[in-house]
């Protein structure tokens, strides 16, 4: 049997799921249409259709950087991105930046903030706090929360595909910051007396422009 080469299976994954994804969407968006807005039943049908394009999203966004090409460039606010991850997973957002915007691919940035939020959750996390706050020309999110933590031998590793200290696959963080130096940031993970805290640093929107 020949195996799949490693550069080909991006496209192929891409390829696979592209049409069944689109019918689910299809489908989901006919089942909507015979719901009258008040019925309770439409709120569930419109998170399917919210999740349904938020994984086609993230699907292009992760072909794009596979076959090294740069990421989407669209400017958005930062507040906005934080707030939505942080409605996801019932966490807080204790400090904003009103006036700060990114430039890139809001779904991938957004996806790096959930998978921090569920490894926080996967830790026993009670609490999790959300802060972006900017200097010069970058915008710095945290994403701190009250779990086991992180041991100090760990943090060499933490970021490494494949490592994981609770036996998962070990993509989630190494997701983290493929996302964040995609976008020309940078991500540190700094262990607490109760909890961690992750900090994304990201060049703001006037910054990359300036760049361009």
């Amino acid at each position: 049997m020949n195996a799949v080469a490693p550069e080909r299976l991006p496209g192929l994954i891409g390829h696979e799921l592209r049409n069944p994804l689109a019918s689910a969407l299809t489908g989901a968006m006919l089942v909507r249409d015979m719901i009258d807005d008040g019925d309770p039943r439409a709120a569930v049908v419109d998170g399917v259709l919210r999740d349904l394009d938020r994984i086609g999203a993230l699907l292009d966004g992760w072909l794009r950087l596979a076959r090294g090409q740069r990421t989407e460039q669209r400017t958005f606010a930062v507040d906005e991105m934080v707030a939505a991850a942080a409605a996801r997973h019932g966490a807080e957002v204790v400090h904003g930046c009103p006036d700060a915007a990114l430039c890139g691919d809001r779904g991938l940035l957004e996806r790096a903030l959930d998978n921090l939020c569920e490894n926080a959750r996967h830790a026993g996390a009670r609490r999790i706090r959300l802060a972006a706050q900017t200097l010069g020309g970058e915008v710095t999110i945290h994403v701190e929360d009250d779990g086991v933590g992180i041991p100090a031998d760990h943090l060499p590793h933490v970021f490494a595909p494949g490592w994981s200290s609770r036996g998962g696959a070990g993509l989630g963080l190494h997701a983290v910051q493929t996302i964040v130096e995609a976008h020309r940031g940078h991500v540190r993970c700094l262990p607490l007396p109760r909890g961690t805290r992750f900090s994304l640093t990201l060049p703001l929107a006037a910054a990359r422009s300036a760049e361009a």
